[in-house]
């Protein structure tokens, strides 16, 4: 079954919101209390919304794990356009305004995770507490830095300020929590010194290289890059999946000097890639249950290349917006036109994309945000769904949202299987 964000009804999304607000003060007329029912009755996934309004204390707890918003803004925005009276609000029924703004978030997905409407007619969903209420939160700024000698620094521990000198460069963790190496003077030296900079399941961490050359880490991904890079070109290596903002820098010539990503194969599968940079924005996927590697380029222009039998590499140039894909394992390149970059780089935005994506690649992307272990006892549903899930939102979040829409789900601890 195939869903999709119902963007086209809007206004009426925002109609619901109010009538379901006005059932909350007791001020529905006859006729909107039978619209309202109507439209409950309509689908089991309308009549669970109403149910979850009715919750105000679950309204706020989703809605304060969203990290909020403008609430009083949002107020207006409703009364607006539902033609709510605009009483005043004592401060013991405040959450009145803010279970209004909850309604739009649940309905209409304005600001973190959409309402999806199924295309087709759903099976009947059936409410499963145990999988909703799972206490699971979202991951966060979590990275373990491996010094060039083996040593281990914990990051989400570390102290802001100097962390450690690695031959010409200092090493530092900024007040925002972002790592910085700096050269901090002296003689530059030939020594190549190796750092490794890791997230776990569950992690995100950003970087700044020794050019000025900006880094973002997914979860469960790994950079390995010099102190100080060598004059001739600038070279790191990943695994699992990261956003680069390459700073320009001359080489020896007076040219641009090329920056080299070198994207580690997933473990016993193929030889990898190769991405060339000439000052740009790009992002590289390359994660063990993937079936491709990909690099999408924002702007500038790249060399992705695939080893091949002889001297000679597999290689194709990207233009901005579209991405290369790699099937892991296979030596030949797949060019794609990007229609969205904003989705293709969801993550690095703090939204995790369902665009078109079906119910493995959902759990995939979830179990490495949210630390889970996801099993499919029976057979897998077939579902698709679009829209986005913000990365900040409770993992209870993120279920009942997927259980609206016919996905069914037993959790035991932090293992969650996708029943069929």
């Amino acid at each position: 079954m195939d869903t999709e964000l119902n963007t086209s009804g809007m206004e009426e999304i925002e109609y619901l919101a109010g009538l379901l607000l006005k059932q909350l003060r007791h001020e529905l007329t006859e006729t909107e209390l039978q619209y309202l029912e109507n439209w409950k009755a309509s689908h089991p996934s309308h009549a669970l919304v109403s149910e979850q309004v009715n919750n105000s204390e679950q309204l706020l707890t989703d809605l304060l794990a969203m990290k909020q918003v403008d609430m009083e803004a949002r107020w207006q925005q409703i009364t607006a356009q539902t033609g709510v009276v605009k009483k005043p609000v004592p401060s013991y029924r405040r959450w009145y305004t803010y279970a209004a703004a909850a309604m739009v978030l649940l309905i209409a997905g304005a600001i973190t995770w959409p309402f999806l409407t199924p295309k087709k007619s759903a099976q009947p969903i059936v409410e499963n507490k145990g999988a909703a209420e799972t206490g699971i939160v979202p991951g966060g700024n979590k990275a373990t830095l491996t010094l060039s000698k083996g040593s281990v620094i914990e990051l989400e521990n570390a102290a802001n300020g100097r962390l450690a000198q690695e031959g010409n460069a200092a090493v530092t963790k900024l007040n925002d929590g972002e790592l910085k190496y700096e050269q901090s003077g002296g003689a530059s030296t030939t020594e190549t010194v190796l750092n490794t900079l890791t997230t776990p399941r569950g992690g995100q961490y950003s970087l700044v290289l020794p050019d000025g050359s900006r880094v973002w880490l997914n979860a469960a991904s790994s950079i390995k890059f010099p102190a100080q890079f060598s004059a001739k070109e600038r070279r790191v290596a990943i695994t699992g999946e990261a956003y680069f903002e390459v700073a320009t820098r001359p080489g020896a010539t007076g040219k641009r000097e090329p920056f080299i990503v070198d994207v580690l194969p997933p473990t016993g599968k193929g030889a990898g890639a190769k991405v060339e940079v000439l000052g740009t924005r790009f992002n590289i996927m390359a994660y063990n249950d993937e079936s491709n590697i990909t690099t999408t380029l924002v702007n500038g222009k790249v060399k992705v290349s695939v080893p091949t039998p002889g001297d000679n590499d597999n290689f194709k140039f990207l233009a901005a917006g579209q991405q290369a894909q790699i099937p892991t394992g296979g030596d030949y390149i797949n060019i794609v036109r990007v229609d969205d970059l904003d989705d293709a780089l969801a993550w690095k935005n703090g939204l995790i994309s369902l665009n078109n994506s079906d119910i493995k690649y959902i759990m995939r992307t979830l179990s490495r945000w949210y630390n889970i272990e996801v099993k499919y006892p029976g057979k897998v549903p077939a579902y698709k769904f679009s829209g986005s899930i913000s990365r900040a939102a409770n993992f209870s979040t993120v279920i009942r949202t997927l259980e609206y829409n016919g996905v069914h789900f037993k959790m035991e601890k932090n293992v969650i299987s996708v029943l069929p």
